[in-house]
């Protein structure tokens, strides 16, 4: 019996130090960190809050450079952002139709506005964020009824993924642990000083938010989606950029801000980044700076399905035609 219990005994002991092996979650690469696959940054990671807690805490005790653990750092804040908007991150996947994804993409741009409204003073990158998105979530919807123009509807997805990867899990983290959990995303290497800096005043942060969003985090994704050849994404992303409405009051058309011979058309490509980076921090940006707290919130207090419904290609038919038909609203 002695013998047994010895063995048991070892082999349970075997079975801890595996475990404990193995919690730590160190250098993992990022294998999902643009957001296009299912569920979070790497696959072995869980899901669970309290795992991930345990993990990082086992890693700062035993002083192991925040570089080791990012991937596990980052799930951890990706997760915690997940919870507060009420999405599962396991199951989140942008390859599904956009259909089977509306619950989570009106999830996340909830999620948005919620923050801008619990602070408005403080987060005001996030009302920018769900005041344009509706024109994004309804590109999303018409581009996935087409079979031949899923993929594009997918890289969409993919996008919102990825900023909600980045900056989403930079708020919660903002929000639940401080400019100090913030800055230990920057010691992982996860975020770079610039964008730690802006956290020391982040009402102050729309365009620096907005440039890290469109010029690092999905400014490859678009590039890919202009140069798809099948079908063409150099159509795809100019038609998008035809249709594209501005939902920021006092904010300009791309066709508005830069006209094709003086005509309806725009005489650029929103795919281009350095094009669209100059409409949106010269007209854009600026526009939503110049609103009042209370413009803001009446936008995005109102339901974010009334103001998808309003960017529908087929309820936008006459702007799509004549795109200065309309008054910007």
């Amino acid at each position: 019996m002695r013998v047994l219990m010895v063995v048991a005994a070892l082999v349970l002991g075997s079975m801890s130090a595996t475990k404990a092996e193995t919690v730590d979650y160190l250098d993992l690469p990022l294998v999902n960190g643009n957001g296009e696959a299912r569920g979070g940054v790497h696959p072995d990671l869980p899901y669970d809050r309290a795992a991930l807690e345990q993990a990082l805490s086992s890693n700062r005790d035993k002083g192991v450079s925040p570089v080791r653990f990012k991937a596990l750092l980052w799930q951890y804040w990706i997760v915690r952002a997940a919870d507060d908007a009420g999405v599962r991150l396991a199951d989140w996947d942008p390859q599904r139709s956009a259909d089977s994804n509306r619950a989570v993409i009106f999830a996340v741009y909830d999620f948005y506005a919620k923050l801008y409204l619990t602070h408005p003073e403080s987060l005001r990158w996030m009302g920018f964020a769900n005041i344009g998105a509706p024109a994004f979530a309804a590109g999303m919807l018409d581009l996935g009824t087409v079979p031949e123009l899923r993929w594009f509807s997918s890289m969409l997805m993919s996008m919102q993924k990825h900023i909600f990867m980045d900056l989403g899990a930079m708020h919660a983290a903002y929000l639940h642990g401080g400019v100090e959990a913030v800055e230990e995303l920057r010691d992982a290497g996860i975020i770079d000083p610039a964008t730690t800096a802006a956290w020391a005043d982040p009402a102050q942060a729309v365009l620096e938010f907005s440039s890290r969003e469109q010029n690092l985090v999905i400014a490859d994704q678009f590039d890919r989606t202009r140069s798809r050849l099948l079908p063409p994404g150099e159509i795809v992303t100019y038609a998008i950029t035809v249709a594209g409405p501005m939902p920021v009051p006092g904010g300009k058309t791309p066709a508005q801000y830069r006209p094709l011979f003086g005509g309806p058309l725009p005489a650029f490509n929103y795919a281009d980044r350095v094009a669209r980076w100059d409409f949106l921090s010269n007209d854009t940006v600026p526009a939503y700076e110049r609103l009042s707290e209370d413009a803001v919130k009446k936008i995005v207090t109102r339901p974010f399905a009334e103001r998808v419904a309003d960017y529908r290609a087929r309820a936008r038919l006459l702007d799509l035609v004549l795109p200065f038909g309309r008054d910007v609203p």
